[in-house]
């Protein structure tokens, strides 16, 4: 870790658990299956077969066992402003105003967003580069006012489906002023778009002596160059470029019937490396994933130019964030790592917004299919989103984009026997679990593997509801 990052941390009091040593043997140790006997009687309930260690489980998914990668500012697949890139070339046919290290002065950032050659390769889909994504029908995301029911001074931000109204069809964001629902009033909104292809449709499974895979330590596989994923392989494998920590999420009640996780811009957004103050005054280092390179970024949107509304920028408190980003661009900007805590010192709302972004993170949990429950599982994220169901993807979020929203509906997936077809990676852990005409039955468990990467400084959210 770099000397002045730590002892500025130890000057802040940040840093309580957490040293300047970037060695882990704990840490990158492998996650292990647990072996033992299913004791229910029922071989179709049972969570393994010959092919497959048992696991620990409850029925429904109350917790997530996580491998988080945290990566240094700078690293060349994150905050690459691509949108802004392409933007700024079209208006100006230059990069004059890209002064900040790692953009225009990179070689490898200048050579991706050559137009056409380097969006061909590395573009993603957005509303600035469409031709390089997917449009999500009818999704729009946005900026709402006058929120809250009784207290109706809230600004927030969320899909029009979720904030502002169900009238989706014919949606014209520069003509749409009122809302009929959380929100009273539209401020802004954009179409979402993804990138997808950029993940092969199943995942391997490294195996032990005995030939069984070890479900914790999948294998995620590059499909194609897009999104600035030059460098994917790295982003989910223990190398010189990362340090990896794993543990648990508990997951929160979100309703009478399903758990998850519902962090975004109006609640802070997703930082599972950090501990936050209730307040968000403060952030200090999460002691259950201490291998990481600590807070090196600031969670406001901040791009490396002379950005034409960044005078204008407001936080989800509603407080200005024009000074923090230009005191944060002077001390370097987001690819150098101390320039966030620099600025986060020399500012009153820095702190507020100092976080630790740029990291990736798998999730897995086993779960049972219950045929009568009608189970749909939710998922939206601002970033790179993953979902495979016995190891074959059911859900693509790929690139770096707005909130972008999917579900997965488990009878569908069962009645199409999901994930238990010839040559598929679980394939031998279906047996006995599927009925005469392929589909699962009804009790049978199942795995769902979760890859999610948070590229942009910009915020961080995930929502996953099981």
């Amino acid at each position: 870790m770099n000397k002045n990052i730590c002892l500025g941390f130890a000057g802040l009091l940040l840093l309580a658990a957490f040293g300047c040593d970037s060695s882990s043997d704990d840490a990158q140790s492998a996650i292990v299956v647990d072996s033992g006997t299913d004791s229910q009687d029922d071989a179709s309930n049972q969570v393994s077969n010959n092919a497959i260690d048992t696991i620990d489980a409850s029925e429904d998914i109350k917790e997530l066992e996580v491998v988080i990668r945290d990566f240094q500012a700078g690293y060349p697949d994150f905050d690459n402003f691509q949108s802004e890139a392409y933007e700024s070339q079209t208006v100006t046919n230059d990069f004059d105003t890209w002064v900040y290290p790692g953009y225009a002065d990179n070689e490898d950032w200048t050579s991706r967003r050559v137009i056409p050659s380097g969006y061909a390769t590395y573009g993603c889909g957005n509303a600035t580069t469409p031709e390089y994504g997917t449009i999500l029908t009818n999704v729009w995301y946005g900026e709402f006012g006058l929120c809250g029911g009784t207290n109706q001074s809230t600004t927030m931000r969320g899909l029009v489906t979720d904030l502002c109204t169900d009238a989706i069809e014919g949606w014209n964001p520069d003509t749409q002023k009122d809302c009929d629902k959380f929100c009273s009033f539209h401020i802004w909104s954009k179409q979402v778009y993804v990138t997808q292809g950029m993940v092969k449709q199943n995942l391997a499974f490294p195996k032990d002596e005995n030939g069984k895979p070890n479900l914790r330590e999948p294998l995620i596989v590059k499909a194609r160059d897009a999104c600035d994923n030059k460098y994917f392989e790295q982003w989910f494998s223990d190398n010189d470029f990362n340090k990896r920590s794993d543990g648990t999420i508990a997951l929160d009640s979100l309703d009478e019937t399903s758990s998850g996780i519902k962090r975004d811009w109006n609640n802070g957004g997703f930082y599972p490396l950090d501990s936050v103050s209730e307040r968000m005054e403060w952030v200090q280092v999460n002691e259950k994933f201490e291998n990481q390179f600590g807070p090196q970024s600031m969670n406001i949107y901040c791009p490396p130019y002379q950005y034409q509304y960044a005078a204008t920028q407001t936080d989800n408190k509603g407080e200005s964030t024009a000074s923090l980003c230009m005191t944060w661009l002077h001390e370097g900007g987001p690819r150098v790592p101390e320039a966030a805590l620099n600025a986060a010192m020399k500012t009153s709302n820095g702190l507020r917004h100092f976080r630790n972004s740029g990291f990736t993170m798998m999730a897995y949990a086993p779960f049972m299919y219950k045929k009568d429950a009608n189970k749909v599982f939710e998922f939206a994220s601002l970033g790179d989103l993953w979902v495979f169901v016995d190891g074959v993807l059911a859900l693509d979020l790929g690139g770096t984009h707005l909130v972008a929203n999917g579900n997965l509906d488990l009878k569908k997936l069962a009645e199409a026997g999901f994930g238990c077809h010839a040559g598929e990676p679980l394939e031998a852990f279906c047996e006995g679990r599927v009925d005469e005409d392929g589909a699962w039955k009804d009790g049978t468990w199942h795995h769902i593997h979760i890859f999610y990467a948070d590229r942009s400084s910009d915020g961080s959210t995930l929502y996953l509801k099981f």
